[in-house]
């Protein structure tokens, strides 16, 4: 898809209508700029809060990705809610 967009004198840039919904992008967004060789590209970018990193390292993905398999081997077992305080109590 090409089309022409006009910068106003602050630099801002309007993406078009049919730019926004083929990239399936609604109300406010972020883009990651970059520029290559005489090229302006934008994409889309997802913004994680600095608190919230933790949960994207690759040590923590790994972790998600063992308990789902344990999910789907049925490698699990139900606690009650007893079963809970009890063990809350032991620490």
């Amino acid at each position: 898809m090409k089309a022409l967009v006009s910068m106003n004198n602050q630099g801002r840039m309007t993406l078009p209508a049919a730019a926004r919904k083929a990239l399936r992008i609604e109300g406010p967004a972020q883009f990651e700029i970059e520029i290559e060789e005489n090229r302006l590209i934008l994409r889309p970018a997802f913004v994680i809060p600095r608190e919230d990193a933790w949960a994207y390292t690759p040590e923590h993905l790994e972790q998600v990705r063992r308990a789902e398999a344990d999910i789907r081997e049925g490698r699990v077992f139900r606690l009650t809610e007893e079963d809970l305080k009890r063990l809350l109590d032991l620490r």
